[in-house]
């Protein structure tokens, strides 16, 4: 990243009409360090650089000389680039995410790429080893970072850290300092285009709308199943997580099960946790029958779903199969 401090001063220093010996005089140097900082063969110390800004009246952003929309526009290419191996190379992904915050220090949207991938590791693979760093970043972001969604997304990341090591209360405080259902006040382009424009464009963001309302509503019907499940209140949940189900069928391509069936990859997933959590619930409320229904149901899912690699690499999709069928005490019925 190029500062380009001096061809800044010298452009504020024109548009005011100051020469480079009133601005020197302002500034108390000589009007020889102007020519120098302005022919960038020379740069001004960093105390003297709120000054500067002060007297052109600008931020020190636009003092350096840094172009925001370019360098969001390169951070973003290199998030997009380290998203090729934020699931199967975690030390590359770290890699290109640190190595960039050289470039861009203390970036926001690169600080929340490393974070969310710390958070994601620690939380699916138990990679314990980065708990600090994530940590760290967290309350980095908190602190320092503008950008409310950037920090309420580190607040949510470092709930889920305290949560993960048994720190409830602590999570909860934090939790309890989110802005609640921010997005919805928010005038954000996907829906003013979706409310206001016509046509194609129009429909560009109002395709990909529906998609994250569906997506919404499907967490909305499984956490509020998992709420009552966690309270005993069997029915209930039942009746959440087969809304959850329905959700999904409602919004799938095709009646048959099958990869192309899902409006994106990993809905088959949900899809068959949906009907282990039912068939917890049958459990739970003594229908044997509706119980075997549900757990075979959910095993012709994840199987069928991923055809071939299912049947070479099957521990694959059964880790996740695995781990709802113990969450949801389906073992007491018939172990694995």
């Amino acid at each position: 990243m190029t500062i380009c401090i001096g061809t800044k001063i010298k452009e504020l220093r024109k548009r005011d009409k100051l020469t480079q010996e009133q601005l020197a005089e302002k500034l108390n140097v000589t009007p020889q360090t102007i020519s120098r900082w302005e022919t960038e063969t020379a740069y001004p110390d960093i105390t003297a650089i709120p000054i500067i800004a002060n007297i052109f009246d600008v931020s020190i952003d636009t003092l350096m000389g840094y172009d925001k929309t370019k360098t969001t526009k390169n951070v973003e290419e290199i998030i997009r680039g380290a998203g090729g191996y934020f699931w199967n190379d975690i030390e590359k992904c770290e890699k290109i995410l640190v190595d960039a915050l050289v470039s861009y220090p203390d970036n926001e949207l690169l600080l929340r790429e490393l974070l969310s991938l710390y958070e994601c590791h620690i939380r699916t693979y138990q990679r314990n080893e980065y708990v600090e760093k994530a940590i760290s970043i967290a309350h980095k972001i908190i602190a320092e970072a503008t950008d409310v969604f950037c920090v309420c997304s580190a607040k949510a990341d470092l709930a889920s850290l305290y949560l993960m090591q048994n720190h409830y209360k602590e999570a909860k405080e934090l939790i309890d300092t989110l802005p609640y259902m921010y997005p919805y006040m928010l005038n954000d382009k996907m829906r003013v285009s979706s409310y206001s424009l016509k046509g194609n464009d129009r429909l560009k963001e109002a395709k990909d709308w529906k998609i994250i309302e569906y997506q919404e509503l499907f967490l909305a019907c499984i956490m509020e199943g998992e709420g009552y499940f966690e309270t005993g209140n069997y029915q209930n949940a039942l009746k959440s997580f087969t809304e959850g189900k329905d959700v999904i069928e409602r919004f799938m391509l095709s009646d048959k099960i099958c990869p192309e069936a899902y409006l994106f990859n990993g809905v088959q997933t949900n899809h068959m946790c949906c009907y282990l959590q039912m068939a917890g619930c049958y459990l739970k409320l003594n229908d044997i029958v509706k119980c075997k229904q549900s757990i075979e149901k959910a095993y012709e899912i994840v199987s069928l779903a991923n055809g071939e690699d299912f049947t070479k690499q099957p521990e694959l999709f059964l880790e996740q199969y695995n781990k709802t069928y113990k969450e949801y005490g389906l073992e007491k019925y018939k172990a694995l």
